[in-house]
């Protein structure tokens, strides 16, 4: 059951439910949350940028960052179980808040993201110009760039965002532990030389055996980490164990690679089961893990795990919410849900070998094999860009 002052928190979000089930409203008022009724609201569509004109019902409707959940409406009442984050591509446009005011307001920051925001030009273009002009003057190598402008970026960022900045400190270093965990304390320090706020980072770190071992080793030290790709119990039960602060899953890459793969029976739901059994560790460990579920394809996959911290989803699947009936949520939350046997006491410490063979079984090794290509690729794109924008060929 979630804590009163949490529940007190997230009243205002969720009052006013109209529609929902008894069992709903009971959960609701078990949590401290004002459940009074009120009439459905019109169609209502949520802006995914900071200004927006959008269609709404034939008519035109002109949205901006302050537009709210409907009451009533089931993306109001989800967000008494989860907080709905914005999957957004496009988080660096100019005037980019981009949807993020559903639940923490957060981005990530990569040598992807560094692209397409000197593409675009604006503002957060002169996190990449403003390392270049760095380098220029100090004489740094085009790897100093990256890490500066990553640095510039989340600076930039913290102070628009209410939640954390996760930055990827480099998929070539994703077997490497101790690269790793020296990457990540260069880039303390040099968001420490802008004075960004440490409690507004996270390092987005492949869930590798070696990235494991480099973020127990970071958050021992009080560097927080956002493990993503997980696939599997092991990959999961070894970030909990290690305190990640964020454990990110993928729902429909998984129920997808098993369905292909002929291996999980019409009824399996290998995503649900993992995010459920993941939230077990947690709780059996009483650890500070968050859990995060990613690859959500639509409004029946996002009900199946609400109950997790966040759900990250599309701006249609918002939509798609907000328009919804709270009464259509259903009854069943994951984080109720029992567990398999054997969740919360799964053995720790496995050994590597161990740990390969159950990445091997499941979608991790080749998501993360397709991970490390694609973004090698972001860096070489991005290196490629730079050169030629310091030989006056680029726009930076």
């Amino acid at each position: 059951m979630m804590s009163s002052h949490v529940a007190h928190a997230r009243a205002d979000a969720v009052a006013r439910v109209q529609g929902a089930n008894p069992r709903a409203i009971r959960r609701m008022t078990r949590m401290g949350i004002r459940v009074t009724p009120r009439a459905r609201p019109a169609r209502v569509c949520v802006a995914s940028s900071a200004r927006s004109d959008r269609t709404v019902n034939g008519r035109s409707v002109h949205l901006t960052r302050a537009t709210k959940a409907p009451a009533g409406s089931a993306l109001d009442a989800a967000q008494a179980f989860s907080n709905l984050v914005l999957d957004s591509k496009k988080f660096v446009a100019d005037d980019a808040n981009a949807g993020l005011d559903l639940g923490p307001r957060a981005g990530v920051v990569s040598s992807g993201v560094l692209m397409h925001s000197a593409k675009q030009g604006g503002r957060d273009a002169g996190a990449l110009e403003g390392a270049m002009a760095s380098a220029l003057a100090s004489g740094k190598d085009l790897s100093h760039v990256v890490d500066k402008a990553k640095a510039n970026l989340v600076h930039m960022w913290a102070q628009k965002v209410e939640g954390r900045v996760s930055v990827e400190l480099g998929w070539q270093l994703a077997n490497d532990a101790n690269a790793t965990v020296a990457k990540a304390k260069e880039m303390i320090a040099m968001c420490d030389e802008l004075r960004t706020p440490r409690n507004k980072l996270l390092f987005k770190i492949p869930a590798t055996y070696a990235g494991i071992e480099a973020c127990k080793r970071l958050e021992a030290d009080g560097i927080p980490c956002h493990l993503s790709h997980v696939y599997c119990r092991e990959q999961a039960y070894a970030a909990v164990d290690a305190g990640a602060s964020v454990v990110q899953l993928y729902y429909s890459r998984l129920n997808a690679w098993y369905k292909a793969k002929g291996s999980a029976s019409a009824s399996a739901d290998p995503g649900y089961e993992l995010a459920r059994d993941t939230l077990a560790r947690v709780k059996a460990t009483g650890s500070k893990t968050k859990v995060m579920v990613a690859s959500l394809a639509n409004v029946e996959a996002v009900m199946r795990v609400l109950g997790v911290d966040y759900c990250l989803v599309s701006q249609r699947i918002i939509d798609e919410l907000a328009e919804m009936p709270a009464s259509d949520l259903g009854e069943t939350i994951i984080s109720d849900a029992r567990a398999s046997s054997g969740a919360a006491g799964a053995p720790r410490n496995l050994s590597q070998a161990e740990f390969l063979a159950a990445c091997a079984a499941s979608p991790a090794k080749e998501e993360i094999d397709i991970a490390l290509k694609r973004n090698a690729a972001q860096d070489i794109d991005l290196i490629n860009f730079i050169t030629q924008s310091k030989a006056g060929g680029g726009n930076a």
